[in-house]
């Protein structure tokens, strides 16, 4: 492909068993090239990542963001409790950052959880992480605390007009 031709599009689509190994793949290579882990440690060895399906069933869910049918990025909801729905393994490779995938995988959780009736996104990253950090700065998370190499931060869902809506129904 030629530098100015359009990179292909980008679909959103459920887990599936299929994309395992892809799955791992993307997230430690990621991991690895932003310098959070060792590249000598891959594959990365996650138990969640063993059972996706199982991990994020329920008021869960698992997306994968295909180009051309290859794993470009990863992101999952999980209950939280008391309304609260957790983000996880939200993850783009890193010659793919700036092409609009880390959005596309944000709207769609952050639609799910509003969906699910979520009142609230909770999430944690590495402090390494620092465009990532900007990311969610920049889409209405705020920071909430700092454990060891952990950020966390959190968005309160629904917005007014959904939640009268909501309300109505």
């Amino acid at each position: 492909m030629k530098e100015d031709e359009p990179k292909p599009a980008i679909t959103i689509v459920e887990y599936s068993d299929e994309y395992k190994d892809q799955v791992r793949d993307v997230i430690g290579k990621t991991l690895a090239d932003i310098e959070v882990i060792d590249p000598a440690t891959l594959p990365i060895d996650d138990p969640d990542l063993d059972s996706i399906e199982k991990e994020y069933s329920g008021n869960g869910r698992f997306w994968v963001a295909l180009r051309e049918g290859k794993v470009v990025g990863t992101v999952g909801v999980r209950d939280g409790g008391n309304q609260v729905a957790k983000l996880k393994r939200m993850f783009v490779l890193v010659d793919q950052h700036g092409s609009g995938i880390g959005q596309q995988l944000l709207d769609t959780a952050t639609d799910f959880a509003e969906q699910e009736g979520y009142k609230k996104m909770v999430l944690n990253t590495h402090e390494k992480m620092q465009r990532a950090h900007k990311f969610y700065e920049r889409n209405g998370f705020l920071q909430t605390d700092k454990t060891g190499d952990k950020i966390h931060y959190e968005k309160n869902l629904l917005s007014t007009a959904k939640a009268i809506n909501n309300l109505r129904h």
